[in-house]
């Protein structure tokens, strides 16, 4: 039955680091199609076909311009090292292609670049503010590297805006090769910051990254613990957005540790904080209960439609996961293929809603509409993209369409060259 079959979901490299062919021939930035779908991360200019990671560059960028008057960012998805370069490399676009944004040809450049070469070039004379937008701002781009060798070491000394910009560092090593260990020791220094909220949002992110990246239930379970003793109701708007991200962790935890009815339990909790998260982005601005500082309030920055929309992004997705789960021991496909459809509307031209919603498709039993949104996401490029080609071919061969499956095959060999099982196909 085609509901029974999993699809494997990485292939083997034969090199660990992979390799992104440089494609030539390809159209100019403003004719290009990929080009289209990553105009942000290309060069800070705005697309209306890019992912809603990609749209929070735009704020982000500007609030560099002015950091005096910027708020913190608060948003949560940052860019995976080494995107952009896959992306430049795919869509032809060599100039583009560079290890650090001070490389880039000066004709090449947009305004907004230009402002965040000057905050790096001047990054020792910023205050804390301007520092966590800048290595936010960097790890965007995924020029994590880069962020990591300007902020140098750092730990939490209690200073609110110190400890918040020590939080962002640590986030960004959480997502950079080799530095887990390094950010989970961080985030255990932040959950005793004098900051209620960076001590709670370093507990969901330690228990995140402990599951994640370190496969360690014991570290994640005491990050639990320490964040249910900070975790009291929200009085605010930021307060009820970490409230929300937390126990949308604890409820990872619960399905890490396979307790089902747990995590429905902690899930509930986090999406009943979403909604009131909602509802006050939906207020006029003097309903809004964020009277900390002028620089917290979510309306007076236009951005908390934008926080709202990422939150339940991360929501539908852990309910994707559990449902999914839940495929496997023989439950219902409907409530999956709705939440599918609920994320390819809220977040439809990124690569990563593309696959996730494939999977969820492949679990409930529809191959052929899950080969459709993986090939979606193998149009997008990188190396991500090459993983929607790879599944996509699994579904086309278990449903019979040998050309189909050689055709996604050799896409994902395009993407990504070190694709063993791609190749093996092929040659077979």
């Amino acid at each position: 039955m085609p509901g029974r079959f999993h699809v494997r979901q990485r292939y083997t490299r034969s090199d660990p680091r992979g390799l992104f062919p440089r494609v030539t021939g390809r159209p100019a930035l403003p004719h290009n199609r990929l080009a289209a779908f990553w105009r942000p991360v290309i060069d800070l200019a705005d697309s209306e076909v890019a992912s809603l990671r990609l749209r929070m560059i735009r704020p982000v960028s500007t609030w560099l311009a002015d950091p005096g008057a910027a708020p913190w960012p608060w948003f949560s998805r940052m860019g995976l090292p080494g995107v952009r370069r896959q992306v430049v490399r795919h869509a032809g676009l060599d100039p583009y292609d560079c290890a650090d944004p001070r490389q880039l040809p000066g004709e090449l450049r947009t305004p907004r670049w230009e402002t965040m070469v000057a905050a790096v070039d001047g990054f020792s004379a910023l205050g804390h503010r301007a520092r966590t937008l800048l290595i936010f701002h960097l790890a965007q781009l995924s020029y994590h590297p880069l962020a990591l060798r300007l902020a140098g070491p750092v730990w939490p000394d209690g200073d609110p805006e110190r400890d918040r910009y020590v939080y962002e560092v640590a986030r960004v090593r959480a997502g950079s090769p080799g530095h887990v260990a390094h950010a989970l020791s961080l985030f255990d220094q932040l959950a005793g910051s004098g900051n209620p909220q960076v001590a709670l949002a370093a507990c969901f992110q330690g228990i995140g990254h402990a599951l994640r990246n370190a496969n360690d239930l014991t570290s994640a379970r005491r990050f639990e613990e320490r964040g249910r003793d900070l975790a009291k109701p929200p009085d605010d708007w930021h307060a009820c957005l970490v409230f929300s991200r937390f126990h949308r962790a604890v409820a990872l935890l619960r399905l890490t540790e396979g307790d089902p009815g747990a995590a429905a339990s902690a899930l509930a909790t986090a999406k009943s904080a979403h909604d009131d998260l909602a509802t006050a982005a939906r207020r006029p601005h003097e309903d809004l209960a964020t009277a900390r500082s002028p620089h917290d309030d979510p309306a007076s920055t236009g951005t908390d439609a934008m926080i709202v929309r990422e939150n339940r992004r991360y929501l539908l997705e852990l309910e994707l996961d559990a449902e999914t789960r839940a495929e496997t021991r023989g439950g219902a496909g409907s409530r999956t293929v709705a939440l599918c459809h609920e994320l390819l509307r809220l977040d439809p031209y990124c690569v990563h809603a593309r696959l996730r919603a494939g999977d969820g498709f492949a679990a409930a039993g529809d191959l052929a509409r899950a080969a459709r949104w993986y090939e979606r996401a193998g149009e997008l490029g990188t190396g991500a993209g090459a993983t929607g080609w790879f599944r996509a071919a699994q579904c086309h061969d278990h449903l019979g369409d040998r050309a189909g499956a050689v055709n996604a095959m050799g896409r994902c060999l395009e993407l990504d060259a070190t694709a063993v099982e791609p190749r093996a196909y092929l040659a077979g």
